[in-house]
């Protein structure tokens, strides 16, 4: 069985050989398109610009983190006065927001996330979502056990 298998394999590579590509317009199934030189981006972006999209979360831990650090190096270069009052105020108040951002800023339903042509959908889960999928699956068990019966 694996002699035909592999005699099968070899007629297909050496039909492959065979066969010269067409010449025709555009590109090929296979082929790989390749940009042209004379085509560039707009050169009014920035490269670093399209990399730097911080949730709110995200933000508000960046505000936390410099506020402390100015409010620290404020306060060890001058006296302890309103302003670092001021400053690890603001830092505490972003560091309890960051902790409590799960419910504050909650969304209501998952995004959708793409990956080239495909749109994928997340489940929505709460808190019964694993207890119901343990229920089907030995709901299946039980259902193919019962066919299976002699």
């Amino acid at each position: 069985m694996p002699n035909r298998y592999e005699r099968e394999i070899e007629e297909i590579l050496r039909n492959l050989e065979q066969t010269e590509p067409k010449t025709g317009r555009g590109p090929k199934f296979g082929d790989r398109q390749r940009r042209k030189q004379n085509v560039r981006r707009s050169g009014n972006r920035h490269p670093m610009s399209s990399s730097l999209h911080l949730s709110t979360t995200e933000w508000l831990l960046v505000t936390t983190v410099i506020t402390a650090l100015v409010a620290g190096g404020y306060a060890y270069l001058q006296e302890t006065n309103i302003v670092t009052g001021i400053l690890a105020s603001i830092s505490l108040i972003c560091l309890i927001l960051v902790a409590l951002s799960h419910f504050v800023f909650n969304r209501s339903r998952p995004q959708p996330t793409r990956y080239g042509n495909i749109t994928i959908t997340p489940l929505r889960r709460n808190i019964f979502s694993s207890i119901k999928t343990q229920w089907n699956l030995f709901m299946l068990k039980m259902r193919y056990r019962r066919r299976n019966r002699p």
